[in-house]
Parts: structure tokens; sequence; C-alpha cells
């Protein structure tokens, strides 16, 4: 078969268009923070462990990232929890749970927990990562109108990075800012990595399939799992070092999900409340970026210093009180503070971001 030239050349102003409508496409906004915002941390932190960087600079410049993004991130849940729509749609699941939660994680602090809780976040903390990429991708597909099994998606999402996990945990760092992490046996993590990998192939193929199939395939579930999930796994098998990787792959979540829920925020009808705390927040949020990331981190650094301060009073009572053991895990109050704002802040994002039942849509 011949394919004469006057048949090609009126093809490739097209192809030209398309090229730069998918280049304009990666460079936009939920390109850059969903998909490209764990790559500067990634770098930062390759550069370190190849000595380029110091290791002093890179975690001084990831503690200003950790903190401020964290404390940003967790603000940013709060307002969409607490200011809009509030607790009291769901009093039980947004105030009286999470309360729960980070009371029960400050008390067992105090009386010597700090090494269990802190070996729980580990695998806590990455699994909620794995899970917001996976909602982003089940979003973007339900934006451009598929219905896909979701079972595929999840597979792929989650089975090969919590490989890496698992090999990082038992192989790599076997010691979690003194936490023992359990060891799993290589055998059993190379059949999970297999798995792993059969589950992002079949995705990667249904995919590409669709998209020469001519359907609406919105690409940002493919960047998601092939591009920032890989990335995140590469960081936690290769790069040795006990806190780098992870604050590489946690800076790209933050900025993830600053930038959706400031999103949804917008998207939303001003308060019709009127002259009350939460129409005067719900204003400072909506006024500007940077009047938004200012009152996210206002709000955060609040609770969380109380928080510190109700850390610092449950230990000294139970060391007063004998209940705290000698060999306990010694780690700051604002760290203890913030683990147990991270454990309320899992179930939040669990409960708040999740699609309604239909019946619970209609009305």
């Amino acid at each position: 078969m011949s394919v004469t030239v006057d048949r090609v050349i009126p093809m490739r102003p097209a192809l030209a268009a398309d090229d730069a409508q998918r280049v304009r496409a990666w460079c936009s906004g939920p390109w850059l923070a969903f998909v490209w915002s764990s790559v500067p941390g990634a770098m930062l932190a390759t550069a370190a462990a190849l000595g380029l960087v110091p290791e002093s600079i890179a975690l001084g410049l990831f503690a200003i990232s950790f903190v401020g993004l964290n404390l940003m991130h967790m603000g940013a849940t709060w307002t969409r929890v607490y200011v809009r729509p509030g607790w009291r749609i769901n009093p039980r699941e947004r105030l009286l749970v999470p309360a729960g939660l980070a009371a029960f994680a400050l008390c067992f602090e105090a009386i010597g927990g700090g090494a269990l809780l802190l070996a729980l976040q580990y695998f806590l903390s990455f699994h909620h990562a794995l899970m917001q990429n996976y909602g982003l991708a089940r979003a973007s597909q339900r934006r451009s109108g598929r219905d896909v099994d979701p079972r595929l998606d999840l597979a792929a999402c989650l089975v090969l990075p919590g490989a890496a996990l698992l090999y990082r945990a038992s192989a790599v760092c076997g010691q979690y800012s003194g936490a023992g992490l359990p060891a799993v046996p290589l055998p059993l993590i190379q059949l999970i990595a297999a798995a792993g990998a059969g589950a992002l192939g079949a995705f990667a193929w249904r995919e590409w399939r669709a998209y020469r199939a001519g359907a609406p395939v919105d690409p940002i579930a493919a960047g998601l799992f092939c591009g920032t999930n890989l990335l995140w796994s590469a960081l936690l098998v290769g790069n040795p070092h006990p806190a780098l990787p992870l604050y590489a792959l946690a800076s790209g979540h933050y900025a993830q999900y600053i930038y959706f829920v400031r999103g949804v925020e917008m998207r939303d009808r001003p308060l019709a409340v009127h002259l009350s705390w939460r129409a005067r927040f719900d204003g400072a949020l909506r006024s500007s970026a940077l009047h938004y990331v200012i009152a996210l981190l206002v709000l955060a650094g609040t609770v969380t210093v109380l928080l510190t301060f109700a850390s610092a009073g449950l230990r000294a009572a139970a060391v007063s009180a004998g209940l705290r053991p000698e060999g306990a895990l010694a780690i700051p109050a604002w760290a203890a503070a913030m683990i147990g704002v991270n454990y309320e802040h899992y179930w939040l994002d669990r409960r708040i971001w999740r699609t309604p039942r239909p019946a619970l849509a209609a009305a």
C-alpha cells in the first residue's frame, strides 16, 4: 500500500496543532499541581543523595516545605469541614471522631506509645497520599464521561508503590525516627511488585486502546499512575536516606491537595451568613491566592500550637503519674501534636471527598 504526498502534507498542521495543545495541557495548572508537583522535591532529594547538594541544606529546604505546605494542607481540610459547609451536617463524622483520634494520639504518645504511632503513620501517610492520586484520577475520568472498572485503577495505583514502601521498610531503613518497622520477606515483596507491574501495564494498555479508539481519555490518570507513582516508588527504593524521599513525595502530595481544595472553594458560592466568623474567613480565602495560603497557615498554625501545649501537658501529667516508661521515644511536643493532627486528617480526608450515594446526590 502506498501513501501519496498530497495525502500526508495536509495532516501535518493538524498534528502540530494537536501537539501544541497537548503541550499547553501538560503545562496547565492541573498538570503542574497533580503530576509535576513531585519533580522539584525528587530532584532535590536525588541531588543530596549524589552529593551535589549538602544534606543539611536539602533538609533545611524540605523542613520549610514539610512544615509550611503540611500546615496549609491541614488547614485546607479544616476550611472544607468547619467553614464550608460546616460540621453540623454530620457532627459525629466531622467533629467527634476526628477529635477523638487526635486526643487518642496525644494521650497514647504521653504514656510512651510514640514509636508505635510513628510506625503506623509511616504506612498510613503513604496510603493516604496514594489514595489522593487515585481520587484525582477517578475524578478526571468522571469529568471525561468515561465509565471504567475502578478495581483496575485501584490496583494500578496502590500495589506497585506499596511494594516499594514495604521494601524500604524492611531492607532500606529498618528504623524510622527510632520506631521499628515490620520486615516483610523479600520474595513476598517481589511477588507484590510483579502483581503491581502487571496491574499498571493493564491500566496503560486499556488507556492506550481507548485513546486509539477515539474515547475521551483524560491523560491526568495516566500521568499520576505512570509518572507520579513511579517517581515515588523510585525514590523509596533508590534513595537510602531515612527522611529525604518521604519529604520529597510529601511536598508533591501537599501541593496537589492545596490546589485541588482551592479550586473547589472558588467554584462554590460565597457564604450568605453575613458578619459571622465563617463568612469573614471565607472572604479572606477568596480574596487572593496569597490571602488564601496565609489564612491556611494561621488556622493550622494556631491549632498546632494549641495541641503542642496540650501534648506537653499530657506528657508532664503522665510522667508525674508514673505512666510514661523511662525508655519511651523522645520526640518534640510539636511532633506529637502533628501526629494527632495527621491521624484526624486521614479520617476527615477520606470522608469529606467520598462520592455520595445516588439517593443522597439527588437530594
